[in-house]
């Protein structure tokens, strides 16, 4: 087989072209196969179409997995879509014997292929892409299977159109003969062809025992279940309600083409706008819990208006955020879980139950059917509202699991907590919110001993089974302990610790309140700094945040020069606290000169120094640094000769000014002005007459000196910053002598004391 090179982007360009092709063969073909059902069967037939449909999916699904077992999914999967293409190609020469034998035949050929050609499609890209490079490759090629459901959409709705409704056969095997072609050409990486499988009957064996010890994996199987037979129950009053209306073949495709076009539309709209703000807004639970919620809302507002609208959109509603909002909590709720078990009790969930849920909505539906065979919808309504209210309750139950799950991983070390390598920003502060949280007392005993490894031990390089390290507690859990512990020698001892696990970073975080230890969790949180660059930045600009941690944390910034870190400590110029922006402008003088391709565009600069000068002089002249951590040796401006007569206002506005102005002829004349040197002083403000820009020198010179601004004499900027230059020495010389002087003053002070 021809194959590409796993690092390059050729995989990722052609899978996004692939699952295009093959979402819109799905959801074109989903049109097509109910509008060939209901142009054949009354739509009492639904509920046991829709039980054979889940069994034949089970069977071919369990068949399937063993072949993917035991083959390549490179080798496998484009076969498997070559096959979907001939059936269909088969099923469209027997309409001319059967439309209804086909219409049979169509059903179960989606209910078969669908999810198995789905789920091999990502097996094969997953094995060309490692977590951290394939991330952004990921979201595309899924966005282009978002897209590959709105042209499928279009597809079947333009064949409504145009032709007749068995042409669309033909086209949904042409999709899939280039599907297949498409992953052919993607092909399998080097590294994964001899690779040795688990058999089926291990990987079965291992998910079931997965399933009955995990609870938690428990609940995710009951929200599947359960939203699917709701899923169901308003699927079959929706096309009860469309088959009334739509008699013709035709008519039915035009009519179910328009509809999962809409559905794909919105599903995008929701998928780019509202996913990722609802997670980071209203957390896991509450995101997953649209989807019982859409049941609950549709299936009342059906029940009220008992129309084919009301029903299409219940329908669409619950379709919309089930791709959208539940997915993306749904996906997240697996985060936590160790690898080995998701990999063995995931399939199963994912397809296993919703194929049961299939298969027992259709028989909820036959029963509601057998006691009310005249008008069964609102009963069905009522169930599924009902249902909507069990998931409701499932989800608090699996908000609970989720930070239990978080906590187990953590004390087995099954999960390794770097949060800079989880890709949604919703993870990264769930998992960071989790290890702030942690009650150490009660997660000793947070797993029964009837909860040991499912998994057989792993052979070690010699042959010989091999075992985990004994320890008695998680050193992890150890340093929380320690740094909640107290005592500053405790603290110190872990922060001094080589290497930290990135889960102990929000304790860290809250120990820079603490003076004693400070300085250690500086230095230790810098080790972390250029992954935890949000996380800081939130604590930065947070009101809530202690001013004892908002003012060190500028210093931890500076070890990432970064233009994230820039942009947050630009928000963090705008603090109400002094201290706050001055360490904020320190920073970013600092990450500016040691990283000269992060620029500060002048507006930003002179509006940051004019917020700084729009105060009244006793203001200015009262501002004082609490904090003594930061030497003076590490200013722009101020060294050991003038930092007892420097004005932290000056600085801080000449450290402003440096991000845009040339810093050492304004180092220089920052010192000027500290001399008694009068006509040094007037060098270092004609210097500044120069230079400043106008709004700026005209609020900041009546904090400079209390005559009026001097006149440059005829000078150009160029005379004038070369006298400032020739000045330096003189500067240097004056502001020593002045010290000297002062400190013999102090000297004999205290010799008469």
């Amino acid at each position: 087989m021809t194959t590409l090179n796993p690092t390059s982007t050729t995989p990722a360009r052609l899978g996004t072209v692939v699952a295009i092709f093959m979402i819109a063969t799905q959801v074109a073909g989903k049109a097509t196969r109910d509008a060939l059902f209901f142009s054949n069967f009354e739509v009492t037939a639904l509920p046991q179409m829709l039980v054979v449909a889940s069994l034949v999916g089970i069977v071919v699904i369990v068949s399937a997995s063993g072949i993917l077992a035991r083959w390549a999914p490179a080798r496998t999967v484009p076969a498997a879509f070559a096959l979907s293409a001939f059936l269909y190609l088969i099923e469209w020469s027997l309409l001319s014997v059967s439309s209804r034998v086909v219409a049979v035949l169509v059903y179960l050929h989606i209910a078969a292929f669908g999810a198995i050609l789905i789920s091999g499609f990502w097996s094969v890209i997953n094995e060309h892409l490692d977590p951290r490079s394939g991330k952004k490759q990921i979201s595309r090629i899924a966005t282009g299977g978002t897209v590959g459901g709105v042209v499928g959409g279009l597809l079947a709705t333009q064949m409504a159109s145009g032709f007749s409704l068995f042409e669309m056969l033909p086209c949904l095997a042409g999709l899939h003969l280039a599907c297949a072609a498409g992953i052919w050409r993607i092909g399998s990486p080097e590294s994964t062809r001899s690779k040795q499988v688990t058999s089926l009957a291990e990987s079965y064996r291992m998910g079931a025992q997965v399933l009955a010890r995990r609870s938690y994996l428990q609940s995710l199987a009951a929200l599947v279940l359960v939203g699917t037979i709701a899923a169901a129950l308003l699927d079959y009053v929706f096309k009860a309600y469309a088959t009334g209306v739509h008699t013709e073949g035709e008519d039915l495709l035009h009519f179910f083409a328009l509809y999962y076009t809409a559905v794909g539309l919105v599903t995008v709209a929701f998928q780019g706008g509202l996913s990722g703000f609802s997670l980071e807004r209203f957390g896991l639970a509450k995101t997953a819990g649209t989807l019982p919620v859409a049941a609950i809302v549709g299936s009342f507002g059906t029940l009220f208006f008992p129309t084919v609208a009301a029903a299409t959109v219940a329908r669409a509603a619950e379709a919309i955020l089930r791709n959208s909002l539940y997915r993306s909590a749904y996906e997240l709720a697996y985060t936590p879980v160790r690898a080995q078990e998701k990999r063995a009790a995931k399939p199963i969930i994912d397809v296993g139950f919703e194929r049961l849920g299939d298969a027992l909505g259709g028989v909820v539906v036959l029963m509601v059917l057998f006691v009310f065979p005249v008008s069964p919808q609102a009963a069905l309504l009522l169930l599924a509202s009902a249902l909507g209210f069990v998931g409701i309750v499932v989800i608090r139950r699996l908000q609970k699991g989720y930070i239990s799950t978080l906590e187990r991983s953590l004390r087995d070390r099954a999960i390794e907590m770097d949060l800079s390598e989880i890709a949604e920003k919703t993870t990264q502060q769930t998992l960071a919110w989790t290890m702030a949280t942690l009650n150490v007392s009660e997660l000793k005993a947070l797993i029964p001993e009837s909860e040991r490894e499912v998994f057989p031990k792993e052979t070690s390089t010699k042959g010989q089974v091999g075992t985990r390290p004994e320890k008695p507690l998680d050193s992890v859990l150890r340093q929380i302990q320690d740094l909640k512990s107290g005592d500053a020698g405790r603290v110190r001892a872990v922060l001094n610790e080589r290497k930290l696990d990135l889960a102990l970073v929000p304790h860290i975080i809250s120990l820079l309140a603490w003076d004693q230890v400070a300085t250690e969790a500086v230095l230790a949180l810098r080790e972390f700094s250029k992954r935890i660059e949000g996380q800081l930045t939130d604590h930065l600009v947070s009101s809530e945040e202690d001013f004892a941690v908002r003012r060190r944390i500028p210093r931890v910034l500076r070890a990432s020069p970064s233009r994230r870190t820039a942009q947050g400590l630009l928000w963090g110029l705008q603090d109400v606290r002094f201290e706050v922006r001055f360490q904020c402008g320190r920073a970013l003088a600092f990450i500016t000169e040691t990283n000269p391709d992060i620029k500060i565009d002048q507006e930003t600069m002179i509006k940051a120094v004019l917020r700084e000068v729009a105060v009244d002089r006793r203001v200015w002249e009262s501002h004082r640094l609490f904090d003594q951590l930061d030497k003076d040796e590490d200013s722009v401006f101020v060294d050991r000769v003038i930092e007892d007569r420097t004005n932290r206002s000056l600085e801080h506005v000449f450290t402003l000014l440096a991000l845009r102005l040339p810093r050492e002829p304004l180092r220089i004349a920052f010192r000027g002005l500290h001399t008694e040197d009068r006509t040094l002083k007037g060098t270092a403000l004609e210097y500044l007459d120069s230079i400043l820009p106008a709004k700026i020198k005209e609020a900041l010179w009546p904090f400079l000196e209390e005559q009026p601004q001097p006149e440059a004499g005829g000078k150009s900027r160029e005379e004038i910053l070369a006298d400032l230059l020739e000045s330096n020495a003189s500067i240097q010389i004056n502001l020593e002598e002045l010290r000297s002087s002062q400190q013999k003053q102090s000297d004999k002070k205290d010799e008469i004391d």
